[in-house]
């Protein structure tokens, strides 16, 4: 295929950016609060057991990939012509690495940590769940490497899309009994259809074939394949260490406390999951932008200092206005179950946004500099702190326990990825910065105290207001200004 002339790709990445903003604005959104709160409400605290299996899934997710996506789509959209060769043999090695996937995660959770018959036989559909979700994403990675690009981004909304399908049939009809194994195989259905249009268009797309015969490619592919192992090992851990200290609070609560108190930190945590997307596309924009400078050996601090104040602004706006409205957002969501725990944990856990949106800037830098093992030695740390404070603080104050556990490992990896950037780069923080930076803080904190506690507007209009004081800030701290914004445009 062709390569696009620089106004075309320009074009092609501000359409693709439009359409993905679209996709996590709507649909992601749509599956969150009206699917998967319709069956918390539903299936009541069983969904706590549901929640922390789901992120018993994630926490070994990595064997289930190991690099393989990325490594695929760099070297497929640099040698097209290689995607018959390398097809069949990755396709393979991704079938093994779920095996192992598979049979370690349930090893762990029937031998250690202790889950019955019922609790496994839902496990085993979510690991299929997530078998299913990398195979798309390989496949995804294939059509982009060939250069399709609009239709990646089209097909990125296609799983999520048809389970609000069919997760929707079996929550708002009686064609199915239900139960929470019955909304896992929902998912399923829903992801094997994606793989067969994906694999479908794909096939349409390059000349290939999954023949029996594949192993005879093997010896030709061998040598690149064992070199993407070898360059994955450092992101593999990176990608490991942060999902175990972020997911797992909800295993090691639900185990200690049990699935009552796992269910009140999952209807806290949807809103923070919510929250973070934003973070993760902020992430996915600024990492080729650092790659490129560093690279070019251009100034990358310009760049930080925006996106650290943009990002600093938002999660600070988003997550004190959650905070002070978290009653009626609970109320909202699950009016006849929501209670002051509720209120107490989301109060907690919904500052764990800021921190995460922190590192998020930080750990992107340092991503794209390649300094990945200074970053793991600080993520090991993270995990046996969370570990311990959830250890110590679950037995006394349940979810709201874990919940400060989270807060103080999300703050402490947060310091650390700033304190490393600030090492590696030379950056020098201004005085000017710094009071921009905390004085925007005390600005939107303090607004929003005064309209919730002082003012009789309805919520909703409480709400609305302290976002727009968050744009206030913005404004009258000049955290961002018009050469900021020329900086930007120029990178």
């Amino acid at each position: 295929m062709a390569l696009l002339p620089v106004p075309a790709l320009k074009r092609e990445f501000v359409l693709n950016l439009l359409l993905l903003v679209f996709i996590n604005l709507l649909i992601k959104p749509a599956f969150i609060f009206g699917i998967d709160l319709g069956v918390q409400n539903r299936a009541g605290e069983q969904y706590g057991m549901y929640f922390a299996l789901l992120n018993l899934a994630y926490l070994f997710q990595i064997l289930n990939d190991f690099g393989i996506q990325s490594f695929n789509n760099r070297h497929i959209s640099q040698h097209p012509q290689l995607l018959p060769k390398y097809f069949p043999n990755l396709l393979a090695i991704k079938w093994l690495l779920a095996l192992v996937y598979v049979t370690l995660t349930m090893a762990v959770a029937g031998a250690v940590l202790g889950y019955g018959a019922e609790a496994l036989s839902i496990l085993l559909v979510l690991l299929l769940n997530q078998v299913l979700v990398q195979l798309i994403l390989f496949l995804r990675s294939n059509i982009s490497g060939l250069g399709h690009y609009r239709l990646d981004s089209f097909l990125s909304s296609l799983d999520k899309f048809l389970m609000l399908i069919t997760c929707g049939i079996l929550l708002w009809t009686d064609w199915f009994a239900f139960s929470l194994l019955h909304f896992a195989l929902a998912q399923t259905v829903a992801l094997a259809l994606t793989v067969l249009v994906v694999f479908g268009l794909l096939r349409r797309r390059a000349q290939f074939a999954v023949k029996p015969g594949w192993a005879a490619n093997w010896k030709a592919g061998r040598p690149a394949v064992y070199a993407m192992f070898r360059q994955s090992l450092p992101y593999a851990l990176v990608v490991l260490l942060m999902f175990a200290y972020s997911r797992l609070d909800a295993v090691l609560l639900e185990r200690i406390a049990g699935a009552a108190h796992a269910d009140v930190y999952a209807s806290a945590f949807r809103l923070l999951d919510a929250c973070n997307m934003f973070g993760y596309l902020f992430a996915s924009l600024l990492l080729p932008m650092f790659a490129r400078m560093l690279k070019d050996k251009a100034p990358v601090r310009p760049l930080v200092s925006l996106s650290f104040k943009l990002i600093w602004a938002g999660s600070i706006t988003l997550a004190a206005a959650i905070f002070f409205a978290r009653e009626d957002l609970l109320r909202l969501m699950m009016p006849e179950r929501a209670t002051e725990y509720r209120f107490q944990v989301l109060g907690v856990l919904i500052w764990t946004f800021i921190p995460i949106s922190v590192t998020h800037i930080f750990s992107t830098l340092l991503t794209a500099k390649e300094d990945l093992m200074r970053m793991n030695r600080f993520f090991v740390i993270g995990v046996a702190l969370d570990l311990v404070l959830n250890l110590i603080l679950i037995p006394h104050w349940y979810a709201t326990g874990s919940a400060v556990a989270a807060l103080a490992t999300q703050a402490f990896i947060a310091g650390s990825m700033v304190w490393l950037c600030v090492r590696t780069f030379e950056f020098q923080p201004s005085r000017k910065g710094l009071l921009q930076t905390f004085g925007f803080a005390g600005f939107v904190v303090l607004t929003d105290l005064w309209l919730f506690t002082e003012t009789g507007f309805d919520w909703i209009w409480k709400f609305i207001g302290a976002l727009l004081a968050g744009l206030t800030g913005l404004i009258l701290f000049q955290m961002v200004g018009i050469s900021d914004l020329k900086r930007l445009k120029s990178t």
